[in-house]
């Protein structure tokens, strides 16, 4: 809701989830303070890479203010403490999208995450609150860190070759002001009304104070390649002749990490650099830095990161979150060239010698050195997640969970790393508790075991509960769980490993020579004919076929898809996402040994116009999807079939 307050200034209330948002941001976050300055200073690093990747092509955008920087200004008397940038700056509208509405795609996840923190309390009741940094970079919300620090905040900002400026303002509360500002310079001017330092606090730190501005700057900023610089006061001269001065002096070393050796990097530096530039606030899970030279000369620096960002699947992320920089001039951010899109989810810095500046992400994709670089990096990166699997088997598992679905993208479209991308591969299995490779797999494999076996569903608890497990185990067959739903469409292309065939076992028809006789076999399926034929026609709408299976243990009845279909649960995923799926009819298997068949049989033979047939059918029918954990087709009547069977007295059939 808007109220005009002026030609040109607005109030706008902030949405009910983002004053909830804010009010815990103030609150519960308080005793991380400092956190708050990082932000905003790795924000105006951002906004001086957007303007000289601009300036490229448009060097006007620099006339009359070419060095770029970073300013501190602080007044301990008025409690002010001010972050300015003279970078690209932002138009009214670009305020409103990026400052008015906060963490558009993660508000409802941080205050519920938030919430959750806050109620978790050790034996004296203190809420766990060690975790609230890492929400704070894992939702997006970092800009509003300020509130921590301040009663108010004042944003002023000129967008680079336009005149007009804007103020946005607020206190945190119910709603902020937006108002047409004059005279602004090129960039953006974020200025914090501190509150008061609470003696008490365990964070007592007086950020209008120069000390712990340099000290702040040195642990989360060193590396920002701009110069971080701030107006100080120093006494100079001897004796009667000292005076005060002021001096502008930088804070930071402006040393690019990926310049420097290997060795001469501490793993905190690491740590720090990967923040500010993931705008993250967890520490990278593994850092693969190295210096390609030849025919092709480049640095580069890339981070796994610990946890999954909010918009890993978002459709519109496809590329690579890599900024590229030639000779450490920053040309763009995200540069989607420089990996494919099944390594997406990392982080960091290529830095070439041999690329133009003017570079343009249309000439990227046709340029050779480009490719060369992106299978460098493909190639680096496999190896390090190589070495992670072999040595820390532990932080790949936590890799895993995070990253793994995105990895498998690549067993699908990518043929030149499937193989290896195959040896990456983790999954439960009927086997234990942890996770497995495809290599331990084999390793464990009987001799007369000729296929890996794997079962596609929704979750672990699913797969460890479906009848499709059932002769598999009796036999002492291992069975691989896999429970991403792009599973079901790596399978077609990843169809064998180590020249074993890979088989879904809930596909097609299954035979492990159990050692029946062929003729013991036959009439069986000889004896039981009548009643398939009867199954057949009662669940002609639902079924394609009904046959005897070779599956089945324990278990009385299975459905069964085709070898080239999809399973159940990706259909109603395609379908959920909009896609026209057509139904698909699959088997249903009986099996031959179980008393409700042999009951079945029994009733059919003794009479053929036996009128609950058909019902105890439909029931048969419905407790196969309930065992695979497909819904029912009719709910309301599989529940009244079960409470009439239920009431029937015991001998009784009608």
């Amino acid at each position: 809701m808007r109220r005009a307050m002026s030609p040109t200034s607005e109030k706008i209330a902030f949405q009910a989830e983002t004053r909830e948002l804010l009010q815990l941001v103030i609150h519960s976050l308080y005793k991380h303070r400092e956190i708050f300055l990082r932000e905003l200073v790795s924000n105006a690093s951002d906004a001086l890479d957007k303007l000289r990747f601009e300036s490229l092509t448009r060097a006007e955008l620099l006339e009359g203010d070419e060095r770029l920087r970073i300013r501190l200004e602080a007044d301990p008397e008025a409690r002010v403490l001010r972050v300015i940038d003279n970078g690209i700056g932002m138009s009214r509208e670009e305020v409103i999208e990026n400052i008015g509405t906060i963490a558009r795609s993660g508000t409802r996840g941080f205050v519920d995450a938030l919430k959750a923190s806050e109620g978790k309390a050790d034996d004296s009741g203190t809420p766990d609150l060690s975790n609230l940094p890492d929400l704070i970079g894992q939702f997006g919300v970092g800009f509003y860190s300020a509130f921590m620090a301040a009663d108010e905040v004042v944003l002023e900002t000129r967008r680079a070759g336009t005149s007009a400026g804007t103020r946005w303002s607020s206190r945190g509360e119910g709603d902020y002001t937006i108002e047409d500002a004059e005279d602004l310079p090129r960039g953006t001017t974020v200025t914090l009304h501190l509150r008061e330092p609470e003696a008490d606090a365990e964070d007592a730190a007086d950020f209008t104070r120069e000390w712990t501005l340099r000290e702040v700057v040195k642990r989360y900023s060193d590396f920002v390649a701009y110069p971080i610089e701030m107006d100080v006061e120093r006494e100079e001269g001897e004796g009667d002749e000292k005076e005060k001065v002021i001096r502008t002096e930088v804070l930071n070393s402006q040393r690019p990490l990926w310049t420097r050796p290997k060795d001469d990097i501490e793993a905190e530096e690491h740590a720090e650099f990967y923040k500010h530039l993931a705008h993250d606030w967890t520490e990278p899970l593994e850092t693969i830095h190295f210096k390609a030279e030849g025919t092709l000369e480049f640095n580069a620096l890339l981070y796994v990161p610990r946890a999954r960002p909010l918009d890993l699947f978002d459709p519109s992320r496809t590329g690579s979150r890599l900024h590229l920089y030639v000779r450490r001039v920053f040309i763009m951010a995200d540069c989607e060239e420089l990996l494919p899109p099944w390594l997406r989810f990392l982080r960091g810095v290529v830095d070439s010698s041999d690329l133009p500046l003017n570079v343009s992400r249309e000439t990227l994709q046709e340029n050779r050195q480009v490719r060369q670089i992106r299978k460098s990096l493909t190639r680096k990166t496999l190896d390090a997640l190589r070495g992670m699997l072999d040595g820390r088997r532990e932080d790949y598992g936590t890799f895993w969970t995070a990253f793994g679905p995105v990895l498998k993208e690549g067993l699908y479209v990518d043929d030149e790393h499937r193989e290896e991308l195959a040896k990456l591969l983790l999954a439960h299995s009927t086997a234990g508790d942890e996770p497995c490779t495809l290599d331990e797999y084999v390793e464990r494999m009987p001799v007369k075991q000729k296929e890996i076996y794997v079962l596609p569903a929704t979750d672990k608890a699913a797969a460890e509960r479906s009848p499709h497990l059932e002769a598999f185990r009796a036999k002492g067959f291992e069975v691989l769980f896999l429970t991403d739903p792009v599973d079901e469409f790596v399978l077609q292309r990843l169809t064998e490993f180590e020249s074993r065939p890979i088989r879904s076992i809930d596909k097609g028809e299954v035979d492990l020579d159990d050692g029946e006789d062929d003729e013991d076999r036959t009439e069986r399926e000889e004896e039981l004919k009548p009643l398939l034929e009867l199954v057949r026609k009662e669940l002609a709408e639902e079924v394609e076929e009904v046959r005897l299976s070779t599956r089945l243990t324990d278990s009385p009845a299975v459905l069964v898809s085709k070898a080239s279909s999809f399973s159940p649960q990706v259909e109603r995923m395609l379908r959920e996402s909009g896609q026209p799926i057509p139904e698909q009819k699959r088997t249903l298997e009986l099996n031959p040994g179980h008393p409700l068949i042999e009951r079945l049989r029994d009733l059919a033979a003794e009479n053929e116009i036996f009128d609950r047939f058909g019902d105890y059918c439909a029931l048969l029918h419905g407790q196969a999807l309930i065992a695979e954990g497909s819904p029912l087709p009719d709910p309301a009547r599989f529940a009244k079939l079960v409470t009439e069977l239920m009431v029937q007295r015991p001998g009784t059939e009608a």
